[in-house]
């Protein structure tokens, strides 16, 4: 789906990670969880708010409406929303090299996709962990595997 020149729709494109998810939700994460896993997924509900809802204009409540459906209880109890200045995730993009169907649409589109992670995160402080994107990979990384341990204490897991 993020391949570059491909057109479509915003609403096809939010169906289409809908029903991606929904088979991911399903078939990866449920029966982890059912299994007493924790599970770490990247881009999930909050990404489709953000880059449909907010990004496409489609609406937070629409698309938040339409990921229910998709994915019934699989929510998620964390998420960590990565904040890095727009023109440091520009340098590095280019650095990456062509953009992405995503990524090609410019600017302005990033710019209301960040106003909806922040917005998001303003909403539900408890739930949306904002980190400093600008730290270096693994650091990042012992952030989110330590905050993923005190949320399992949290919620009672000893496991």
């Amino acid at each position: 789906m993020l391949e570059p020149g491909v057109e479509m729709d915003a609403w096809t494109e939010a169906y289409l990670y809908a029903a991606a998810r929904a088979d991911h939700a399903r078939l990866g994460i449920l029966p982890r969880l059912q299994a007493g896993e924790n599970v770490v997924s990247e881009r999930y509900l909050d990404s489709s708010i953000a880059y449909q809802g907010c990004g496409r204009g489609l609406g937070v409540e629409a698309v938040r409406a339409l990921n229910a459906f998709a994915v019934g209880t699989v929510v998620p109890h964390r998420t960590f929303y990565l904040r890095l200045d727009p023109a440091e995730r520009e340098r590095r993009a280019e650095r990456l090299g062509a953009p992405d169907r995503i990524e090609a649409v410019g600017a302005e589109f990033m710019r209301r996709v960040e106003e909806g992670f922040e917005e998001l995160a303003r909403l539900e402080p408890g739930r949306i962990e904002v980190l400093d994107a600008s730290r270096p990979p693994h650091e990042l990384a012992k952030v989110v595997v330590g905050r993923m341990r005190d949320l399992q204490y949290t919620r009672g897991d000893e496991g």
